[in-house]
């Protein structure tokens, strides 16, 4: 049935809910890193996010300052 509804979406819509589909799963991402690192700030939080989706090694030469944190 998704799929079908999927088809039947023009280019616009489906690039609507593929932003939003994008966010729901980072905020799923977020509340997880608060759940294991409850003494996170909002920043700490966001960079760890970060290194979930670009990995350690970039994240880490990106942001060296934040090398301490895990998701």
């Amino acid at each position: 049935m998704r799929v079908e509804l999927f088809r039947g979406m023009g280019p616009d819509e489906k690039s609507v809910m593929v932003e939003q589909m994008s966010e729901e799963s980072r905020e799923l991402a977020r509340y997880g890193i608060r759940q294991r690192h409850p003494s996170y700030v909002s920043a700490e939080v966001e960079h760890a996010l970060h290194r979930l989706l670009v990995g350690d090694g970039l994240a880490d030469k990106v942001w060296p300052e934040f090398t301490h944190l895990r998701p």
